[in-house]
């Protein structure tokens, strides 16, 4: 790969911070040609520094969970029995338009974690993060299919306490590969500037 340009340094981190901006704001930011920043960015996604733009979206169950009411009482009550009861009486608790959003957004981002994950370690083998994000992504559906085959909500808590543990593992290790990264940039950059 050929070195990087401090334009290209400054592009990626403009990127970095702000993922949607566009060729025109980056361009008058760096004070260059538009056409110059959309082919150092399109130079920068062929020689595979830039991999993807990523969105993060914003979850529609988030904002219809805060506007709508949720019976605590249902909760409250459906805890002094038993633990399956108590999940099931809890899920009720939400009124069904919630729900809906639940079924619909857990399956969406459950697949966008578990895919986009194992994609990213296919592109990049060295992104070994990204198999605990994987894993972290399958296992609530391993508990749910638990719970679904057994009747044991104890198996599907016990899943959801592994994939947590496996997708905290998997942001940290991530973390690490990022700083690694950033340094490298910013060594590249030094060199750059002495050299």
């Amino acid at each position: 790969m050929a070195s990087l340009s401090e334009s290209d340094l400054r592009i990626l981190e403009i990127l970095q911070n702000e993922g949607r901006a566009s060729y025109s704001a980056i361009a008058r930011e760096l004070g260059i040609a538009e056409s110059t920043v959309r082919y150092r960015v399109e130079k920068l996604r062929e020689t595979g520094v830039i991999r993807a733009f990523i969105a993060l979206l914003s979850v529609v169950l988030l904002v219809t969970g805060i506007m709508t009411p949720l019976d605590e009482a249902i909760i409250v009550e459906a805890f002094d029995g038993a633990l399956g009861e108590a999940f099931h009486a809890a899920v009720d608790a939400y009124p069904m338009t919630v729900r809906r959003y639940a079924i619909i957004t857990n399956i969406v981002a459950g697949l966008t974690l578990i895919l986009g994950a194992l994609y990213s370690f296919l592109r990049d083998r060295r992104r070994t993060y990204n198999l605990l994000i994987f894993a972290g992504g399958v296992m609530p559906m391993i508990g749910g299919s638990a719970l679904a085959f057994f009747h044991e909500p104890s198996l599907f808590f016990i899943f959801e306490l592994g994939g947590a543990v496996f997708l905290y593992l998997g942001f940290i290790y991530s973390d690490k590969f990022i700083k690694a990264r950033e340094a490298k940039i910013a060594s590249a950059r030094a060199e750059k500037r002495l050299g």
